[in-house]
């Protein structure tokens, strides 16, 4: 039985520069005085405080190219009220630096809020509690000889985003933290080794069949893993590029294999020396340093513990340093060797751990790692939702992960530790919610909103963020609701080993449609795979880690009506689960482009005006789910006002505009009008119908 948790007595007291923060910056930009440049004198000194949120990792995961950042909450108040609120948000914003400069890689939030600390049942303090914030990137890569290893800060700053591209950008509270980072090699092309080719071969092969081909990958096989034998002239003592590894390392899959594997028996052992004589090495010497060790980490060492997401998208991440040159199996161009994470979780605090999964990460020998080490990510999507509880009860767990090098720690002991590697434990908050019945359809999310925050119209809430991002729906930050239109995003929670169907309908009438688009899934390890409805327009629910975005289905909209989407279970043979009341959720669509018209009234569009002539027109940007508009020129910027709003205009003629050409360069410009609506376009943060209108003049130095 899940044990109770006795809130601990703890100082509450929360700084008023807190309480106050956007009240205070409000009315002096400048009053924490961590502004490199400002007018305004700062009031109270506050720059890089970690008393109540620190990020304390960074990761990368190669494969998925998805850079992460463990943020550790300290305090058990001070993040804008408990779960059942409003809360707060941590934001991290990402840079890369490859050696040329700062590059800003995209910004994460996290929403956090006042939670009380607490003993568990081992009788630890549930804090801190650890999040784990990501943005996915594009890295530039390079040919597996020329290893990538370049520079990533992480800028956490609570309540205030970092300023885009300012990777000197000082938070008030929060802090930077710096790691090196490894990319993944690139496929080789055929004109990147086409200087290898004779001259007399090039000469043969038909120019335009020449320059076909110089496009396409060579398509290599995966490299296999390097023998003994080549390892133990890789890693010799006279290798000057790697350090020396020692033979129990680079010998321990084999090793391994007769201590603890299916061949520890005489004639494996027996032809195991033999092998490791004839290489020059010392097999008994081998096994005897192996026998010495006992969580060793210092080749790997597991660094940080969260879980990120909510809303049934839920992932841990674990974080480790790769920490040597060498002793990982070969380099980048080889198959290296691959690092275990195994995760644990007590979900209800029973202090009984229940096994996960276990995650691998490739790793190999980089002769010039940086002197901090190389930083990677093990990430496990994990389906909570059966742990979930009411918003007045903050629900933390207890996780663990356990590194193994080489072979996959145990899935039956939490605690077990062999050879190289080692486990971290920490506490996490389960997000509240409603926890789903095993026979009761839920639809968690539509349109990348929880289905908690769309009200009985099908609009979203005011207070409406996006599920995976924590982004405003309103992407003004005004609190406006927001319909929907385009490609709508069912995801929900999965119960393998039954079938689900998604339909659709007008509330105002009509029959039920199935929503039948196939759906292109993504496994835990980034790759992907389609599938397919079948006649009855049912698909397969999938495990947990083979559909780690909970997707269930793309409904493909159109027109401004409001609808019903239905989500409905059944058995493998279609037949409806007996007492599973399907679940109906309300959308309202807007697919249509808002009205955006510009003129000219002083002269006319397309007229001739000398530098100095003040032009004046009206514009028209109007919807019924109003976004906002923007007014410039081109090709060069000029004062005209207003260059923007969120407001929509009167209707036609709509509102005036002004242009005062003083000081622009003569030339042929256009002015341009952009309105958007605030319609979430295909499910994505920013995404709206647009509209724009352009109107052209003439600028020249004297008429």
């Amino acid at each position: 039985m899940p044990v109770e948790i006795r809130p601990v007595l703890v100082n509450v007291d929360v700084r008023k520069e807190r309480l106050d923060f956007h009240k205070l910056i409000a009315g002096n930009p400048n009053y924490f005085g961590n502004l490199k440049q400002s007018p305004f004198k700062p009031i109270v000194a506050i720059a890089s405080d970690t008393a109540y949120e620190e990020v304390t990792c960074i990761g990368f995961n190669p494969a998925s190219n998805v850079l992460e950042a463990v943020i550790q909450i300290t305090q058990p108040a001070g993040y804008g009220g408990n779960p059942c609120g409003t809360g707060s948000f941590e934001y991290v914003r990402f840079f890369l630096d490859y050696g040329t400069g700062w590059e800003d890689a995209g910004f994460a939030a996290v929403h956090v809020n006042d939670v009380a600390t607490a003993n568990d049942c081992a009788g630890v303090a549930g804090k801190p509690l650890s999040y784990a914030a990501s943005v996915q990137i594009q890295p530039k890569s390079n040919w597996c000889f020329f290893p990538v290893l370049p520079k990533v800060r992480a800028i956490l700053s609570w309540q205030q985003i970092p300023t885009a591209g300012d990777a000197a950008f000082t938070p008030i509270w929060g802090n930077v933290l710096e790691r090196h980072i490894q990319i993944q090699p690139r496929l080789l092309l055929f004109e990147e080794v086409a200087l290898q080719i004779s001259k007399e071969v090039q000469q043969v092969i038909p120019p335009a069949q020449l320059s076909a081909i110089a496009k396409m990958p060579i398509p290599l096989p995966d490299p296999g893993p390097i023998d003994l034998a080549q390892l133990t002239k890789l890693y010799s003592a006279k290798k000057t590029a790697t350090a020396a590894i020692p033979s129990h390392r680079f010998g321990f899959p084999e090793l391994h294999a007769v201590l603890k594997g299916p061949d520890a028996n005489a004639k494996s052992v027996t032809a195991g020396i033999s092998k490791w004589a004839s290489l020059g090495l010392n097999w008994q010497s081998a096994l005897a340093a192996l026998s010495e060790l006992d969580a060793d980490v210092a080749y790997e060492q597991l660094e940080c513990l969260g879980m990120e997401g909510d809303s049934g998208l839920e992932r841990l991440v674990a974080t480790f340093r790769i920490k040597q040159p060498g002793g990982y199996g070969g380099g980048l161009c080889t198959a290296g060797s691959a690092e275990y994470v195994a995760f644990w979780a007590d979900w209800d605090n029973t202090c009984q751990y229940t096994y996960l999964g276990t995650v691998p990460v490739q790793v190999h020998d980089i002769a010039g790692i940086p002197a901090d080490g190389l930083v990677y990510t093990a990430v496990l999507p994990v389906d909570v939702g059966a742990h979930r509880e009411s918003c007045d009860k903050s629900k933390i767990a207890r996780v663990r992960a356990v590194l193994s090098w080489a072979v996959p720690p145990s899935t039956v002991d939490p605690n077990a530790l062999d050879f190289w590697g080692n486990r971290i434990d920490t506490h996490v908050q389960i997000r509240p919610g409603d926890v789903p019945n095993v026979l009761s359809p839920r639809i968690a999310i539509l349109g990348g909103i929880a289905t908690s925050l769309i009200d009985g119209a099908g609009l979203t809430t005011p207070a409406a963020i996006f599920a995976g991002t924590n982004f405003p729906a309103d992407d003004q930050n005004l609190g406006r609701q927001c319909p929907f239109g385009g490609r709508v995003e069912v995801q929900g929670y999965s119960f393998p080993g039954l079938k689900y169907r998604i339909q659709v309908k007008p509330t105002a009438g009509g029959l039920w449609q199935n929503v039948v688009t196939p759906l292109w899934l993504v496994r835990w390890d980034g790759t992907t795979y389609q599938v397919l409805p079948d006649a009855q327009g049912f698909f397969d629910y999938q495990q947990h880690d083979q559909n780690i975005e909970n997707l269930l289905g793309l409904w493909d909209t159109g027109g401004d009506d409001q609808w019903f989407v239905k989500l409905e279970i059944a058995d493998m043979a279609d037949n409806p689960i007996l007492g599973a009341v399907p679940d109906i959720d309300v959308l309202q669509l807007d697919n249509t482009a808002p009205q955006a018209v510009l003129h000219i009234d002083s002269g006319g569009d397309c007229g001739k005006f000398a530098v100095g002539a003040v032009l004046n027109g009206h514009f028209v940007g109007r919807d019924l789910n109003f976004g906002g508009y923007s007014l410039y020129t081109l090709p060069f910027n000029g004062p005209i006002s207003p260059s923007g709003g969120t407001v929509q205009t009167a209707v036609a003629p709509g509102d005036v505009w002004t242009l005062n050409t003083a000081g622009m360069t003569p030339c042929g410009y256009v002015i341009e009008l952009d309105v958007s609506d605030r319609s979430i376009v295909n499910s994505g943060y920013a995404s709206h119908n647009r509209a724009s209108s352009s109107a052209g003049f003439c600028l020249l130095a004297t008429l």
